[in-house]
Order: structure tokens, then sequence, then C-alpha cells
């Protein structure tokens, strides 16, 4: 197999678009996942369940796990059990070819009063299929209903569609939308698309964003606005394929790394800024578009340098999922580090903020096929990842 058509494919796999199920490969449920090892010593891994096709994970406040596949349910996993009803089944209006599908969830910081929960998907209009997230009321009787829709008809390319979603400490949504195929839209302050978007949790565009007033729409109606016309609902732009946002629990404000998948040369971690570019396609990583060494170093006037990027020529070539570690909950060398995954090397890396920027190390590695893709932390002071290839979800622990 050439390199092109293997990163072609192990990108398909990444953003859900060959349905390869090796579940027989997997452990039983609550086994060890034995191939994975880690960088230190003390640290599990363990089958939790299987779900296939399995794209995104948030907890509520009560402990439920929920999962997102990517045909279209919301499944919930409870009391040690995937239950077997989904909470939510759009599998019949959802667009599942190729990247798109059901792609994210994020639950509401005030759930336990309002029972928000925010799901990023494709819907299928009849004429169409576009990106929009949505928000849902998910009762302890397990069934998530009375959608509203908060950000709609965001155009869906059958690549690049990114699909996260999340909820930061200001209570604001903020979803990341790739540049759908096309990169020379995602510097575009007119179209919605390579951004990362931000709304309140009715939908409203929050007075802080960075594009108000004068020369501004709101875009949602076609997911773009008349040339020149900037969109309101745009927090940040210049992304390629922003698939996983990770919020900091241990910051005082909203504070979040966005992982941006890359072309031919680079995987890249940027600190998110209001108002901020990001440089794609004129950039990729800390260089030229297709570069390792044109324009590399300081960006040029107007656009953002990510905090950490690596090369393709490193065998890691897939950015994936993110989580920052709450302060206390693991040992000091990883305490509150940010934790990513490659896909495409089945590793798990963690970034430590020093005085000179962001040091990275590997904390787990040879890790099963088809993923980690999504990851989050629990309650229970693990950290929970998805598998894409095997579908499993795993949780990581730590044993004193």
């Amino acid at each position: 197999m050439c390199r092109r058509l293997a990163v072609a494919v192990v990108l398909a796999l990444v953003a859900g678009i060959v349905p390869i199920l090796l579940v027989d490969a997997q452990p039983a449920s609550g086994q060890a996942a034995t191939q994975t090892q880690f960088t230190q010593p003390g640290f599990t891994d363990t089958l939790v369940t299987n779900v296939d096709a399995p794209t995104a994970l948030a907890f509520t406040p009560d402990g439920r796990l929920l999962i997102t596949n990517q045909q279209g349910q919301l499944r919930v996993y409870d009391d040690d059990r995937l239950l077997p009803t989904p909470a939510l089944n759009i599998s019949g209006r959802v667009c599942a070819n190729s990247e798109r599908g059901l792609l994210g969830v994020a639950v509401d910081r005030e759930f336990a009063a309002n029972r928000y929960v925010y799901l990023y998907y494709t819907a299928n209009t009849g004429s169409r299929c576009v990106n929009r997230v949505s928000r849902f009321v998910l009762g302890n009787d397990n069934v998530a209903r009375d959608e509203r829709i908060l950000l709609n008809n965001m155009y869906s390319g059958t690549n690049h569609n990114a699909g996260d979603v999340k909820v930061g400490k200001d209570g604001l949504i903020y979803a990341s939308i790739g540049d759908g195929g096309r990169p020379r839209d995602a510097r575009n302050k007119s179209v919605l698309l390579g951004k990362v978007l931000r709304v309140a949790r009715d939908g409203s565009i929050p007075a802080s964003n960075p594009y108000r007033g004068s020369g501004t729409a709101r875009c949602g109606a076609n997911g773009q606005a008349s040339p020149g016309v900037k969109c309101q609902e745009i927090f940040a732009s210049g992304f390629r394929n922003p698939f996983r946002m990770g919020f900091d629990p241990n910051y005082a404000s909203t504070r979040f790394f966005v992982n941006d998948v890359g072309q031919t040369k680079w995987e890249e971690v940027n600190l998110a800024r209001a108002g901020a570019d990001y440089g794609w396609d004129l950039r990729e990583g800390p260089c030229a578009k297709d570069s390792y060494t044109v324009g590399c170093g300081a960006a040029p006037a107007g656009l953002t340098n990510p905090i950490y990027s690596y090369k393709h020529s490193t065998n890691c070539s897939s950015i994936t999922g993110g989580v920052v570690l709450p302060n206390g909950s693991w040992p000091g060398a990883v305490n509150s580090s940010y934790l990513f995954g490659d896909f495409v090397c089945g590793r798990i890396f963690k970034l430590t903020q020093t005085s000179t920027g962001f040091k990275p190390s590997t904390f787990a590695y040879n890790m099963e096929g088809g993923g980690p893709v999504a990851l989050t932390f629990g309650p229970d002071n693990a950290l929970y990842y998805t598998t894409y290839a095997g579908g499993g979800i795993h949780r990581i622990s730590h044993n004193p």
C-alpha cells in the first residue's frame, strides 16, 4: 500500500469512514487491555464496553457515561452496564457516510437543573447534508427529547467535518467545524467552515464574540454571509479539521486546546483565543503549508502559531482526542497535563506547560488499533477513551 493510500485509509478510519469492526479481537468487558503500555508505573487499561463506531464521550454529573456512535445513536452506560435502548436514535435523519455522522456530545454545566445535553451531527435535510448542533433534554429515564437547534446549515462536505462540541466555564457552547474540503474558506470570515464557533445555550450570539456590530451577520441560515460580512458565530478561524477540543478544568475562566488534523507534514495543538487566525491554508504547523522548512518560525502578522506541533515523519500523523487532567487527579508527573491521542501510531501523549512552553512526552503506547479517538476524564478519576476499529470504550486508571 502506497503511503498516500495508507494515510487516506487511516484518516478515513479516524473520522469514521471505514466501518471496520474488530470486536472479536477485543478483551472481554472488564478485562485488562494488555497490549497498552505506559511510560509510568501504576496504570491499567481496561475495556468497559463495546459500541459500534463510537465517536465521542461525556459524563453527566450523576455518573452516567454518554456515548455517541457515527450512525446516530446516543447510548448510556450506567450502573456498570450499557443500557440496551439508546437514549436517542436519529439514524434515520443523519448522513453517516464518509466523515459525517453523529460526531460530538457535551453536557451542560448546570445539567442537574436543566438536563441539557448537546449533540453535533450531520443532518439529512432531504435535499442536502448539513452539520448541526442541537440541544436536548436528557431525563432520569435515559431518554433524550425536546430538540432545539442551536447551529444549523453549516456546510457538510464528505470530509473535514471536525465535529466536536463542548461547554465552557462561561456556560457557552463551542463547536468545531473543519474546512469541508474547501481549504480557502478556513480563513474566510464570511463562511463558517474551518472555524471554532460559539453560541449561548439558547443559540443566541454572545455579546463577547469577536465579530459583532456593523459589517457582521448571523450566518446559520446557510452557513455564510455576503462577501466581506463576518459571521457572528465565529470564535476563532484558520483550521483545517479541528477534530477535537480539550477544555481546562483547572483554569479560572474558559481555556481550551484545539487539535487540528494536518495535511501532509504536521499535526498541531492550538491554544484557543477569541478572534485568532491559526493560518490554514497558508500555514500547516509552524511552517508554510506542505513544508518542514519554508516559512517556519514566528507566524506572519495576523496569524497565530500552534503551541505544539509534530511531524508526520515521526510515524504519528493523525491527532485525535484531547483532555486536561484535573489538578490532583493523578500522580505529579501526569497531574494537570494535557493528554491527546494519535490514531496512526496508537499513542497518548502529554503536554506539560513549563516556563519556556509546552514540553511533550509519551504517556501510553502500543494501544489497540483504531484509537484513541475521543478522550474524557471521569468522576472516578479515570481516563476514558474510544477506539474506532474495535468499537471499544476503555478506562485507564491509576492504582497507587
